[in-house]
């Protein structure tokens, strides 16, 4: 199966269409499980439902047009990184829908701060994220993959093209990066 989507992600790669319905096929399972992992960081109400997540992710594929992909852990980890980036969005529009009236909360169990709530504003995370990733980008994908899209050390290895435990290590240092620029909020 993993020769299979390699195959496809090349087809689509070089602008073969009909790949794009096969690979959907193939992936939506892993694709659902990384959105499901997302989706359970985010407010019980939230407007978005895993599926929808999955099938933007795939809309925003077909309208960036063909993208080298080196395989599947390398699809597997943009997914992760887009669907990231739908959720922040969506959480910026619902904000200035309200005026500022709602804070948009995620829970993360990684980076629970010790004496605080469990929960975090889905938009204060994006920005420590983002200046982590202007100081180390492989570790704030390393963030992405491992706490919001639920891979693998293994898994984020092969798709960084680093040892897996270089990527347990990167994630222990970027963990507590995050968490120190969060207890300073």
């Amino acid at each position: 199966m993993i020769g299979d989507v390699t195959a496809l992600l090349q087809q689509l790669s070089d602008g073969d269409g009909g790949a794009h319905a096969k690979l959907i096929e193939i992936l939506h399972p892993e694709l659902r499980r990384i959105a499901d992992h997302r989706m359970r960081t985010e407010r019980s109400d939230h407007t978005l439902q895993p599926t929808a997540l999955v099938n933007e992710f795939f809309l925003q594929c077909a309208r960036r047009g063909p993208i080298a992909w080196r395989g599947r852990a390398h699809f597997l980890a943009a997914a992760s990184e887009a669907m990231r980036r739908l959720l922040i969005d969506h959480a910026r529009a619902h904000r200035s829908e309200k005026r500022g009236g709602g804070v948009l909360r995620l829970q993360l169990d990684d980076f629970v701060l010790p004496h605080a709530e469990p929960f975090v504003d889905a938009l204060e995370i994006g920005e420590a994220l983002d200046q982590l990733a202007a100081e180390e980008p492989r570790m704030a994908r390393i963030v992405e993959m491992r706490a919001f899209g639920g891979l693998t050390f293994r898994e984020i290895g092969d798709a960084l093209a680093i040892d897996e435990r270089t990527a347990k290590r990167d994630w222990q240092v970027a963990r507590a990066w995050l968490v120190g620029r969060l207890r300073k909020r």
